[in-house]
C-alpha cells in the first residue's frame, strides 16, 4: 500500500481534472496578488521613488513627466500590483508546487517549504541583482545615447515604469532556471546529457530570451545573457544530481 501511495502513477488525473486544478491554482494566485496589491497601495508612492533611483543615477537631473490626468493613479496601481507580486511570491510559488506535486514521489512532496523558500529567494534575488547592477548601467547607456545626438531627454513616467518593472520581473524569472531544471529532471523530461547535447541551441535561445525580456540595447542583453549562461551551466549539474536521485528513488520503490 505504501508503495502505491509513493508512486506518482497513483495520482494520475485526466485532462479535465488538470484544467480544474489549474483554474483553482490560478484563482488562488490572482487573489493573493490582489490582497498584496491592496496592502501595498498605501506605500506605492515610496516604492515608486525607489524604482526611480536607478533612472536618476543614469539620467542625472533629467525630468520624468506625466502626460494624462489619471496617469499618477494608474502608475500607483501598477506599482501596488508589482509590490503585491513580490510580497506574495511565496504564495504564488506554493500554488505552482501544489499544481505539480501530485506527479511527484512521496518523499519529493515533502519538499514544499524548501521549494517555496528557494524559488522566492531566486526570484527576488534576480530582481535585486537587476536593480543594483543592470538598471543603473542601462539608464546610463540610454542617457549617453541622448547626449550623442544632442537631445535633452524628458521621459514619460509610464515608459520608465514599464521598462523598469519588465526588466526586474524578467531577471527574477530567468533566475528560476536552476529550479525549473530540477523539476523537469525529476519528472524525467530532461537530464544533464540532454542539456549538454543542446548547449549550442541553448546559447542562441538565451540571447533571444535576453533580447525579449530586456530593453533593446546590447549592454542590457549581455547583462542578462551572462548570468543566464552561468545558470545554464549550474542547471547541468543540478540535472545530473536530480536524475541520479530520481533513479535511486525509483529503485527503492
Amino acid at each position: 500500500m505504501t508503495e502505491q501511495i509513493a508512486d506518482p502513477e497513483h495520482y494520475k488525473m485526466g485532462l479535465l481534472e488538470h484544467l480544474r486544478e489549474l483554474r483553482k491554482r490560478l484563482i488562488y494566485a490572482l487573489a493573493s496578488i490582489l490582497v498584496g496589491a491592496i496592502g501595498a497601495y498605501y506605500y506605492s508612492g515610496s516604492v515608486f521613488d525607489v524604482l526611480c533611483e536607478p533612472f536618476f543615477k543614469g539620467f542625472g537631473s533629467s525630468a520624468l513627466i506625466g502626460t494624462s490626468p489619471a496617469e499618477a493613479w494608474i502608475l500607483k496601481v501598477k506599482v501596488a500590483i508589482f509590490c503585491g507580486t513580490l510580497v506574495m511570491s511565496p504564495v504564488l510559488f506554493y500554488q505552482l508546487w501544489a499544481f505539480v506535486a501530485p506527479g511527484l514521489y512521496e518523499s519529493e512532496r515533502r519538499l514544499a517549504i524548501p521549494f517555496v523558500v528557494l524559488s522566492s529567494a531566486l526570484f527576488i534575488g534576480g530582481a535585486v541583482f537587476c536593480y543594483y547592477s543592470v538598471l543603473p548601467l542601462t539608464f546610463s547607456f540610454f542617457y549617453q545615447e541622448f547626449l550623442s545626438i544632442k537631445v535633452l531627454p524628458t521621459i514619460k513616467i509610464a515608459d520608465h515604469l514599464s521598462l523598469t518593472i519588465m526588466t526586474l520581473v524578467g531577471f527574477g524569472l530567468v533566475f528560476e532556471l536552476p529550479l525549473a531544471t530540477f523539476i523537469l529532471a525529476r519528472a524525467g523530461i530532461i537530464d544533464h546529457t540532454f542539456l549538454i547535447r543542446w548547449y549550442r541551441q541553448a546559447v542562441v535561445i538565451i540571447f533571444i530570451v535576453a533580447a525579449v525580456l530586456t530593453p533593446p540595447d546590447v549592454l542590457t542583453q549581455l547583462l542578462m545573457a551572462g548570468p543566464l549562461l552561468l545558470l545554464y551551466g549550474l542547471s547541468i549539474l543540478i540535472a545530473r544530481w536530480a536524475t541520479r536521485d530520481a533513479a535511486a528513488e525509483f529503485n527503492r520503490a
